[in-house]
């Protein structure tokens, strides 16, 4: 995890849902951030979970914690920390 960078978990189940943070992580963020990579796979319908999958549990770094709660409030989705992912596990 690069300086600075704070990793957040957010279950998503749809692509439309893991690429409307990414949009919101360039509007707040620019380049500054990341995301977990080869989600997209996981999210296909035609991935092993099929059309009753599962929420997919994706991270992101960004520099500001306090996206985490703006992306919990405006789609609705369960966001946790890095400790707290850690914990449920």
């Amino acid at each position: 995890m690069e300086p600075g960078l704070h990793r957040i978990y957010v279950s998503v189940t749809t692509q439309e849902q893991w690429y409307s943070i990414m949009r919101e992580c360039r509007d707040w963020f620019g380049k500054n951030w990341r995301t977990q990579p080869r989600v997209k796979r996981k999210l296909t319908e035609n991935s092993r979970y099929g059309k009753n999958r599962p929420g997919v549990s994706v991270w992101f770094e960004v520099p500001d914690l306090r996206f985490a709660t703006w992306i919990s409030v405006k789609m609705s989705l369960q966001v946790a920390g890095e400790d707290k992912h850690k914990a449920g596990k």
